[in-house]
């Protein structure tokens, strides 16, 4: 039976995925949502994104990836770099790099959340650096001055006395005097931090993909995956037969019916002031300290764009069946429009022109969703837990070793599901997280 695009996204079955140990990869409720996208502040001071085709037909492919961020761009790159015989293609349901990719703070540090070695962070930094100046993307990418806010006196208290190297404290009555905000209590200067800007970033991995002979497509859904050896995927106008798939979906993994009992995803909302003028920027005290984050259960991040702009991104909740869509906007703007104004009165009133709406993948232990399931050829990397460009583009890196056969020491992170504590149903997961989360809002 032909399955037609409008058919799947009102409610029609796919293939479940029969592989032993699969359990609950079925179609998520309603399937991939391809709704349009709102451009982040970071769309208009980067360059376009090359005009892509797309996919139609019936292909059989190397390699077929689903999912065109960081972590799929970066797969595909590398692994033309080291197989240049196979053929590479990149599915994309909406535009390139339109969610978490370009979406986020341009915050960038060498850690990845659920995995203890300190030595395996730093090689990914290091590789997503040797492939920016290899590349030559020009993407803003350098050192950034960061606050770790504390809200309260007693943690003020707790993170002066127990500094990590390198770190500074920094006392509210300087807070106050180069922000002009009386808001926190405290703040740690921590080392290590960079900043990019995300979309330029984005730019550079599809231009370096498309040079070493990798085929990206657009506005090109899989309806669904079926194992196999080849697997098979549907498209709304076409299906590919891959002798290997890497799921790259982050939080939209699971409307794809996967890891429905071990991912979830979280949403976040931004808003950003008008480009201010460097006047403005040095009177408001936001020419030092690029990156700040408030230490709490629901983080809040502020952060200055490489052109001017100064946001703040602040986390919503979950949306009911793993919806990686916010029904209510309006309110979600008014919560960011309010914690803004409680934080800096005086930059708001300059106005908040610009918001966007984010969703990332998320686990309850906090560690990454990477590796082989399956039958041996189908690969995911999903739920960076918040810190994504670096392990995103480190796991497409570490994805594409595993493909070639070539040899890795990091390739020993990506255990797929090991590891991971299984999430209750939908009844419960909405019970759970949403009014949890909603209590914790720092408003």
């Amino acid at each position: 039976m032909e399955v037609t695009r409008r058919r799947f996204l009102v409610g029609g079955s796919v293939a479940a995925l029969a592989a032993p140990g699969l359990a609950g990869l079925a179609a998520g409720r309603g399937g991939v949502e391809t709704d349009a996208r709102k451009d982040p502040v970071w769309v208009a001071s980067s360059p376009a994104m090359p005009s892509l085709p797309r996919f139609e037909g019936d292909r059989k492919v190397d390699l077929a990836i689903v999912g065109g961020g960081y972590t799929g761009l970066a797969c595909a790159y590398y692994t033309k770099l080291f197989r240049p015989d196979w053929t590479v293609v990149v599915l994309e349901s909406h535009k390139l790099a339109s969610s978490a990719s370009s979406r986020n703070s341009g915050a960038v540090y060498a850690n990845y959340v659920g995995i203890s070695d300190p030595e395996m962070p730093e090689r990914g930094m290091n590789r997503l650096r040797e492939f920016i100046e290899k590349e030559e993307v020009d993407c803003d990418f350098a050192p950034a001055s960061t606050l770790m806010l504390l809200t309260s006196k007693s943690a003020a208290e707790r993170a002066r006395s127990d500094l990590e190297p390198g770190a500074t404290f920094v006392e509210a009555d300087e807070l106050r005097e180069r922000t002009g905000s009386d808001y926190h209590a405290g703040a740690v200067n921590p080392p290590g931090y960079y900043r990019v800007h995300p979309m330029k970033l984005a730019v550079g991995h599809a231009r370096a993909a498309l040079h070493v002979g990798a085929e990206l497509f657009e506005d090109s859904p899989a309806l669904s995956i079926e194992t196999g050896k080849p697997a098979r995927i549907s498209t709304p106008r076409g299906e590919l037969m891959a002798g290997n798939v890497l799921i790259a979906t982050n939080a939209h993994t699971n409307r794809l019916g996967f890891f429905r009992r071990t991912m979830y995803p979280i949403h976040q909302y931004s808003f950003a002031t008008r480009r201010l003028t460097s006047e403005e920027i040095a009177s408001f005290g936001l020419d030092q300290w690029m990156l700040r984050f408030e230490r709490q259960m629901l983080p809040v991040t502020f952060s200055m764009t490489p052109d001017g702009h100064f946001f703040v991104r602040m986390v919503l909740g979950y949306a009911s069946h793993d919806s990686c869509h916010w029904q209510d906007i309006a309110s979600a703007q008014d919560v960011a429009r309010r914690i803004f104004e409680q934080r800096y009165p005086a930059i708001a009133d300059v106005g908040l022109s610009h918001g966007w709406h984010g969703v990332t993948g998320h686990t309850t232990l906090f560690k990454q969703v990477a590796g082989v399931i399956g039958d041996g050829n189908i690969h995911v990397s999903a739920a960076y837990n918040g810190l994504g460009i670096m392990p995103a583009h480190n796991n497409g890196y570490l994805t594409a070793c595993r493909l070639a056969g070539r040899e890795e020491e990091d390739t020993r992170f990506l255990t797929g599901v090991t590891g991971q504590l299984p999430f209750p149903g939908e009844f419960y997961r909405s019970l759970i997280l949403k009014p949890a989360m909603k209590l914790l809002t720092p408003v």
